[in-house]
């Protein structure tokens, strides 16, 4: 178990839920189809200087990948606004209102004016190069087992369009899901260990999930990270869906920034240098080869020196520096990966064939080579970004993006600057007024704890009511009837959508069900039928006391030698769910004189 003290682990969380409305800046429903759509345009983006004159390294990266997007668009579901083709329209009220209630759950100070301002957007999810986001409030905090962990800012901005199909050089979005409202809250890095991380996550969701108002389901609700430990930088994992995963994912990263930070002592220790890609074919060495990954195919490699053991250096589990490597050149160059000397021999490339490359690009003892299959041009893009990270290696851990793949991270695109955001001069600013504030906040987690625990429910079955988001159905239920409250919350918790709980749960109300039968009736339901047409043909209904004694008494005096509580097993199994376990128990103890054999 890692010390995270002493490796100054700093940890902030972003959550970007989407809220349950229609979108933001248009009246098109909130809705993801998978139908086939009416329509597709081709665009590219272009990377230019800010108002600033400077040019974004990320917007810089992905111009120089080439690449088209095409969006996919519904006539009826999206919009001019979605396509970029007519100006915003006035901010979704609903949603504004939304972020405002969660702003004062989270103990935040709303601001006084809502403006709209444009922030970069560089990998053509957004179609207008930017997406629209406000500041809703500031300064808020929550508490996680006595600490309180900082919320500096929470904002209400759109979503991105959906990735369809991803290439190297064309990417398919569909715009269903740009513009959907989305709610963000930032925590402040004071979370220091993998654990807390979660805890933070999942104590936000609740809260968010308490209000009622949040979209749920998978791809409703990411978690993006920004973890750092001392000597290292802050890295920001993007697209984190699973709550499970991000102990593991912030586990992992700091795990990684340990290893680079070794690797980079290394490296001053063998007094490497920066270095140049000189790229070198190698092809006729392997013409003919043994091997299928190399043979007679156009194979260029690169010397890297003071490399050598570097490569296989692990980072995280199952994941080395040359898969670091091997994941840039994938994702920005779309090769199929790489090979470095420390594997080889290796893929059927043999100790010959490794001795004459290194003769080829003049390895010496202690540096390694890289080498990538494709043609020149190619091959010299990604060899001069493999040394591009070489390099970086030697500073320790590079500032980028990573995408979240499990519980392990991949590079995804270097790190955005800070300069990147600039007001929007088509959606007017809102002035917030005394009235906007004077909302009725929902209960939170807690307090819905509290009160399920005081109407009889275990804390167990008490939070899975509060996940499910059943606390108002399971209080009416209650109010209403006398079945015990853990009956009521099991039967809501298991019951389908379309069975109605309340007419089952009736019936054992009245007394013409046992509880134990409730699971067949409601099977039974599922198929349309009532009730009362399940009770009836499946013969559900409670038997009168009198003949669940004569039933009762016959198994006593049959299995006269077993103790009560196997008594009482036979006697249930001949009810068939008819009678309740109370009563029956009550009469099996009577019946056989009170004495339970030791049970």
């Amino acid at each position: 178990m890692q010390d995270y003290l002493r490796l100054g682990l700093r940890c902030g969380i972003e959550i970007h839920q989407q809220l349950n409305t229609h979108k933001l800046f248009c009246e098109c429903p909130s809705v993801i189809r998978e139908d086939e759509p009416d329509g597709r345009v081709i665009r590219k983006l272009r990377a230019v200087a800010g108002e600033l004159g400077e040019v974004d390294p990320a917007a810089l990266h992905e111009f120089l990948r080439d690449r088209e997007f095409v969006y996919e668009y519904y006539k009826d579901t999206t919009c001019l606004v979605e396509l970029d083709e007519e100006p915003p329209h006035e901010i979704n009220r609903e949603a504004l209102n939304i972020a405002i209630m969660v702003s004062k759950m989270l103990n935040a100070r709303v601001v006084d004016k809502i403006e709209v301002m444009r922030k970069t957007v560089i990998d053509g999810s957004n179609t207008s190069g930017f997406q629209r986001t406000m500041l809703v409030a500031t300064d808020g905090y929550i508490e996680v087992d006595g600490k309180r962990i900082g919320i500096p800012t929470i904002c209400l901005e759109e979503d991105a369009a959906r990735i369809i199909e991803k290439g190297a050089k064309r990417v398919v979005y569909r715009l269903d899901r740009l513009g959907i409202p989305l709610i963000e809250i930032g925590t402040s890095a004071d979370i220091s260990s993998p654990q807390e991380a979660r805890k933070v996550a999942e104590k936000i969701g609740m809260l968010l999930r308490a209000t009622h108002k949040v979209k749920r389901g998978l791809g409703t609700i990411r978690q993006d990270l920004n973890v750092s430990i001392k000597g290292g930088e802050r890295i920001e994992i993007k697209g984190v869906q699973n709550l499970n995963h991000i102990a593991g994912l912030v586990e992992n990263e700091a795990r990684r920034q340990a290893a680079l930070l070794e690797i980079r002592d290394e490296l001053k220790r063998r007094r490497a240098k920066r270095g140049t890609a000189r790229v070198v074919d190698l092809s006729k060495i392997f013409k003919g080869s043994k091997s299928k990954v190399v043979a007679d195919k156009k194979v260029f490699g690169t010397k890297i020196e003071h490399f050598s053991g570097i490569f296989g250096r692990e980072l995280m589990p199952g994941y080395r520096f040359g898969t670091e490597l091997a994941t840039i050149a994938m994702e920005m160059e779309g090769v199929g990966g790489i090979l470095h000397s420390d594997e080889l021999p290796g893929y059927g490339i043999t100790e010959a064939e490794v001795m004459e490359v290194s003769r080829y690009l003049g390895v010496k003892e202690g540096d390694g080579f890289v080498m990538v299959v494709c043609d020149r041009g190619k091959a010299e893009r990604v060899l001069s970004k493999v040394m591009d990270r070489c390099n970086a290696a030697l500073r320790g851990v590079p500032k980028e993006v990573r995408r979240a793949d499990g519980v392990i991270t991949r590079f995804m695109r270097p790190l955005p600057g800070s300069a990147r955001m600039y007001p929007e001069t088509d959606v007017p600013a809102i002035k917030i007024e005394r009235e906007m504030l004077m909302i009725k906040l929902p209960e939170t987690p807690e307090e819905e704890m509290k009160k399920l625990q005081k109407l009889g429910l275990s804390r167990e079955l008490a939070n899975q009511i509060i996940r499910a988001e059943l606390v108002d159905k399971f209080v009416e239920l209650v109010k209403k009837m006398r079945v015990k409250p853990s009956i009521i919350a099991s039967t809501i918790l298991t019951a389908p959508k379309e069975v109605d709980v309340e007419e089952a749960l009736d019936m054992v109300d009245q007394g013409r069900l046992a509880k134990e039968s409730i699971g067949d009736l409601i099977e039974g339901m599922k198929d349309g039928m009532s009730a009362e047409e399940v009770a009836k043909k499946r013969g559900l209904f409670l038997m009168k006391e009198a003949e669940v004694r004569r039933i009762v008494a016959d198994v006593v005096k049959r299995q006269k030698n077993r103790t009560a509580r196997e008594i009482m097993g036979v006697a249930m199994s001949k009810l068939r769910g008819r009678a309740d376990a109370g009563l029956v128990w009550r009469l099996v103890e009577e019946l056989k004189g009170g004495d339970k054999d030791g049970d």
